[in-house]
């Protein structure tokens, strides 16, 4: 074939190749594996490293998680060593397809091969556990990092968090929050609402409080409480009896925060516990002192 030209020129050779290459992944994604091995087991293409992670990447696109370690291994016998981006397209078909065993094979071997994974891939299997309500796979995962030679960042946090604030492991995710700063990976907004989530799911009122306090005094508005976080607070301290204290809560709400309706509920449902239906019924838009009062005293505010 022809090589490249002066002007920059594609050959003939490389816009076969490059064909070649995406009919192969066409293929993968297809699922079409007959058409896949027989392309790879002619004697015709020897494809490298990159032309393999496309594939790879290709099944990674449709969460084909067995084609994508299939491919790994088919590199491997052919005597080349997948590199840290075919791994982690690999990680991702697994994490989008919920398999939560095959990843952990393949980071040992990744360690083996003292190739650090990719930050990404490891992110979203954090994630991809918490979604399967698999807490103590999200934290192994994620203490794991450093040994596997990746820094885990303020978004791994964050997923282990979520897969805590789904549990309710309000403990663990107490211990996590605090722990990030030594970790070089400072807290954000999304790591303390996320954590305010999991001790209102795990019932765990007071430790809101301490939550909140932390983000009232940071030093950085990074931290600074939403709409979010404060329906979680809310809820969490109206689930466990301490209306006042919601309500409290509630208005000390900054006016830069909206009151978006999520956290107007959460009020009105505080006030409703506390009895306080004339308070329930304004901040519905219900006048009290009008036609509307018999309504609210009588219990018929609809919450």
């Amino acid at each position: 074939a022809a090589g490249q030209g002066r002007g920059g020129a594609v050959s003939t050779e490389q816009v076969a190749r490059k064909s070649a290459l995406r009919s192969v992944c066409a293929a993968v994604r297809s699922g079409s594996w007959d058409e896949v091995n027989a392309s790879l087991s002619g004697d015709g293409m020897r494809w490298g490293r990159g032309e393999w992670r496309a594939m790879v990447q290709a099944a990674s696109q449709v969460s084909d998680w067995r084609g994508a370690t299939w491919l790994l291994d088919a590199m491997a016998e052919r005597g080349l060593a997948a590199d840290a981006p075919a791994y982690g397209h690999t990680l991702v078909a697994c994490a989008r397809a919920g398999e939560l065993d095959a990843p952990m094979r393949l980071l040992e071997e990744l360690a083996e091969a003292n190739v650090a994974p990719e930050l990404r891939p490891m992110n979203q299997l954090i994630a991809a556990a918490g979604k399967a309500g698999r807490w103590k796979l999200s934290l192994y995962i994620l203490k794991k990092m450093p040994a596997l030679g990746v820094a885990p960042s303020t978004i791994s946090f964050n997923s282990a968090l979520s897969a805590l604030a789904r549990a309710g492991r309000w403990e663990e995710a107490m211990e996590l929050l605090a722990s990030m700063t030594a970790e070089h990976a400072p807290p954000d907004v999304i790591s303390y609402t996320t954590t305010v989530a999991a001790c209102q799911k795990g019932g765990a009122a007071t430790q809101v409080l301490e939550v909140l306090r932390q983000m009232n005094e940071s030093s950085t508005t990074a931290v600074s409480p939403n709409a979010v976080t404060f329906t979680a607070a809310v809820t969490a301290l109206a689930d466990a009896g301490r209306w006042r204290e919601a309500l409290r809560t509630y208005d000390a709400m900054p006016p830069e925060v909206e009151r978006s309706e999520a956290v107007l509920h959460a009020a009105v449902v505080a006030a409703a516990r506390g009895g306080q239906w004339r308070r329930a019924a304004r901040m519905m838009g219900v006048d009290p002192g009008g036609r509307g009062e018999a309504a609210a005293e009588g219990g018929e505010v609809t919450l």
